[in-house]
């Protein structure tokens, strides 16, 4: 997190003339992980969980046979620290799938079936800590722009031992009623949120915003939050590690954006959703759409030009990305962010690769849903047992990285090579006001910082480095 050390001007220190020292750091994140249990009735499965409450393993309402275990509120700013998170968050899913067994069934993840037991469709909701209203509206908004390629990377269809491939890009979203696409929030101070929510109830039909994919939440204990809730449930713990890695990057984009006195603008709505259908049914497939619409000439509800028509001669038509180029810059905007977070390539391997192995000629089983399907071709019981094994596999890159490096052992020591340097070499972005070399703030600049200034409030000022493993890298 961001953290400010002031120093005085004693004659002995060197450093005296030092005013300020500003690092981007991480903060906290909470994980519910959702599995399935497959050949026991869920009522009586809730029951047996609800008997061990030190697993914390609890039933998903509405949706019955699935399950979420949960790693509480904790600092994953450093590999060390996310070794010993997911090596005891694997303890308690192999206890977790020893209690399913003796009672009938089998744990396996969201969207694996057998023939016997159809699969059960679920996600892995990330709940982020932030330091303020100010860093909680501006990561909200820019999740609200990834949430497409987020869902191209981690959606899944249907796994089920002998069936043919399921290639729609996320089953559980294409069928879900209880999702709404991330709206624009003006403002998420306690003083403006209700006003907030009456403009986007009257405007967009939009009631409740935890109903959104990404949503500002709040701790019991009053610690601000935002929630991503659109993430298909990961096949592996090898998955669930990237997905949090890739948004706690996200949320220090965010966080460096605030210290900058920059917010994230209002990009068009319609865009987004249409992108974010595209991504739903192809994945990585798909094409999504590039809004480069100059701020200026949007809407204040973010559709168009003040005039509701775009002007062809400033606006040029929206041009499309494939979804893997799309998402391939969100993890290179985010590189700067993952040398913070001390992580390696391997770490975020399940994305990396299936990003750019097709480059090299690696068209098929660059992904783990290639992998499931692998062992489903296999039997039913090596996909239920592998599944399992892969789901407390606490090694970075999982079973993927291990496949791969065994039947394509060139190129995927290329991707991640290149990787590695990009992340290591990477250097954050300038503030506008830098690049513009003095002189009065262009418009696009007025517009991504937003009326008001990110001024730092106490929450701001907490030293999370130093409460969690010291001043964290050093790095800013």
């Amino acid at each position: 997190m961001t953290t400010r050390c002031n120093k005085h001007p004693f004659k002995s220190d060197p450093l005296g003339m030092l005013a300020s020292l500003t690092r981007i750091g991480a903060t906290r994140q909470a994980i519910d992980k959702a599995f399935a249990v497959l050949g026991v009735e869920p009522g009586a499965m809730a029951r047996v969980f609800a008997s061990a409450p030190h697993l914390r393993a609890t039933a998903v309402p509405g949706v019955p046979g699935l399950f979420t275990a949960s790693v509480p509120m904790t600092w994953l700013g450093t590999r060390t620290a996310r070794d010993e998170a997911y090596t005891a968050f694997a303890g308690v899913l192999r206890q977790l799938s020893e209690v399913v067994r003796a009672t009938g069934g089998v744990l396996v993840p969201p969207a694996l079936g057998t023939a016997q037991h159809p699969a059960v469709l679920g996600g892995d909701t990330h709940t982020i800590e932030v330091l303020s209203p100010v860093e909680q509206e501006v990561l909200c908004n820019l999740l609200r722009v990834q949430v497409p390629a987020l869902i191209a990377l981690f959606g899944r269809g249907v796994t089920t031992a002998g069936a043919p491939r399921d290639r729609v890009g996320s089953r559980w979203l294409a069928g879900s009623r209880s999702h709404l696409a991330t709206r624009f929030l003006a403002s998420t101070a306690a003083e403006h949120l209700d006003r907030v929510k009456a403009d986007l109830r009257r405007r967009d039909g939009v009631a409740l915003l935890d109903r959104m994919d990404v949503h500002p939440g709040l701790e019991p204990d009053g610690t601000l939050t935002v929630v991503v809730r659109c993430l298909d449930g990961a096949a592996t713990l090898a998955g669930v590690r990237t997905q949090a890695l890739l948004l706690a990057a996200l949320a220090m984009q965010a966080r460096r954006m605030v210290r900058d006195g920059r917010r994230k603008g209002n990009a068009r709505q319609r865009i987004l959703e249409d992108n974010r259908a595209r991504a739903v049914a192809d994945g990585l497939r798909a094409r999504l759409v590039v809004d480069d619409t100059k701020p200026n000439q949007r809407r204040p509800d973010g559709q168009g030009n003040g005039s509701g028509r775009r002007n062809t001669a400033e606006s040029p038509a929206p041009k499309a990305n494939s979804a893997r180029d799309v998402a391939r810059n969100l993890v290179r905007a985010a590189a700067v962010e993952l040398r913070n977070l001390d992580a390696d390539a391997e770490e975020i391997a399940p994305v990396l690769l299936a990003l750019d192995l097709p480059d090299l000629g690696i068209t098929r089983g660059t992904t783990e849903t290639d992998m499931l399907s692998w062992w489903s071709a296999a039997g039913e019981n090596v996909l239920l047992d592998s599944s399992l094994a892969a789901l407390t596999d606490t090694t970075p890159g999982g079973p993927l990285l291990a496949l791969l490096n065994r039947s394509a052992p060139s190129q995927t020591s290329i991707v991640l090579g290149s990787w590695r340097s990009r992340i290591a070499e990477a250097k954050p972005a300038q503030p506008a006001t830098q690049q513009r070399q003095g002189g009065r703030p262009g418009r696009s600049q007025r517009d991504d910082r937003g009326r008001n200034r990110g001024s730092r409030t106490g929450n701001d000022r907490r030293a999370g480095d130093r409460r969690h493993h010291g001043e964290g890298n050093g790095r800013v």
